[in-house]
């Protein structure tokens, strides 16, 4: 039996021996048989097809040499088991010894097989051993570009979202240091704490947002939250760093239910500051909250030029504002197109919905809404 044949019939086994061994990278972690096995069936026959189809002494060469034509498919089995293994808190070097391990188990196997071994055969475990390398190749490569992919985004949101809380301790601390009426020194004193508090819960979700790579979602500490609270933590907030906007919240006296409430204040801070910056200077800024049927929604809304059109339906991608440069005051610089995908990926991680709705006549207006029952 040639042996892409055999990898081809022994599938099953080959898994189970990979499976075996994707449970001893990381020890202290269960995954189900599932999660350890992605994506091997895929290479084991993606590499079997590359075994048979017929390859020159040139094209030997060029693969030999690192030719990567297959790399243009974004949608390989190679590649999507690295940005699996990416999402799983797998090092590259983990990654690496898999398909190591893959490539002495399959020889194991054909061996056990007691078959004679033929000059056919040699040239068969040389193409195995080619494939298993384009395999593994691709893998590495999709993985140190999602590696990298992961810390530009860190470093972007560590700048985008930090500003604000970071300019409202700069922003009560100088009012501390010139106040003339002692008696409001333990106001600003409170709020400097507690946006040093919202600070370090930022850099806390940017670890875990870093760690999952936005692709399992965000995960959300629920406790009991007054909606009302929020809002009015973080309206008196961006008060502080834009003295000279105008923010008013409309909103009934109490809308409790479980949620993350630092990670809820990410959102309003992050929905108040595009307002800020994308909204008419000289407009106030809204927010609303009310109680629907079975959920809580709260708006925030600015006057101002809508969103352009062509932007609507990728405005809660990453980077959209930076790479598109569109701001509604050409006196200030695009933002980094961060903080509204942050803001839905909390959201949804809530089980709400963050919509937006934007015409030069009735302005900007974003709508969350957050349902009272845990899903």
């Amino acid at each position: 039996m040639k042996l892409s044949e055999f990898i081809r019939a022994n599938i099953e086994e080959i898994s189970a021996q990979w499976e075996k061994f994707a449970a001893t990278l990381l020890p202290n972690e269960e995954f189900s048989a599932s999660v350890l096995r992605d994506g091997i069936a895929a290479i084991l026959k993606e590499i079997a097809l590359d075994m048979e189809h017929s390859q020159s002494a040139e094209e030997q060469q060029e693969k030999s040499e690192g030719a990567q034509d297959s790399l243009e498919d974004k949608d390989n089995a190679a590649e999507t088991h690295a940005l699996a293994r990416v999402r799983m808190g797998l090092s590259s070097r983990q990654l690496i010894s898999e398909f190591r391990a893959l490539r002495a188990t399959v020889l194991r196997l054909w061996d056990e097989s007691n078959q004679a071994v033929s000059k056919s055969d040699l040239y068969d475990i040389t193409r195995f051993n080619e494939a298993v390398d384009q395999a593994l190749t691709e893998a590495a490569v999709r993985y140190s570009e999602k590696i990298e992919q992961s810390r530009e985004l860190f470093l972007g949101i560590l700048a985008h979202d930090l500003r604000t809380p970071l300019a409202a301790i700069s922003g009560f601390a100088h009012l501390l240091v010139y106040a003339k009426n002692p008696d409001r020194n333990a106001e600003f004193a409170s709020q400097i704490l507690i946006s040093a508090g919202r600070m370090g819960h930022m850099i806390a979700d940017l670890m875990e947002l870093t760690r999952v790579q936005l692709g399992s979602g965000i995960s959300v500490n629920r406790s009991e939250s007054d909606i009302v609270n929020i809002c009015s933590n973080v309206i008196t907030e961006m008060r502080a760093v834009y003295p000279e906007r105008v923010f008013k919240l409309d909103a009934d006296k109490s809308l409790r239910g479980k949620w993350d409430e630092p990670k809820l204040e990410q959102v309003l801070s992050n929905l108040l500051g595009n307002a800020v910056q994308h909204g008419a200077r000289n407009s106030v800024i809204t927010v609303k909250a009310k109680k629907l049927n079975d959920s809580v929604e709260f708006q925030v809304h600015n006057e101002g030029p809508a969103v352009p059109k062509k932007l609507l339906p990728v405005l809660f991608d990453r980077f959209v504002q930076g790479k598109s440069g569109f701001r509604a005051d050409e006196g200030r610089a695009a933002n980094l197109g961060l903080g509204l995908y942050i803001a839905k990926e909390i959201i949804v991680a809530h089980g709400g919905t963050l919509k937006v709705r934007s015409t030069d006549k009735e302005g900007t207006t974003f709508s969350a809404n957050l349902p009272l029952t845990i899903p």
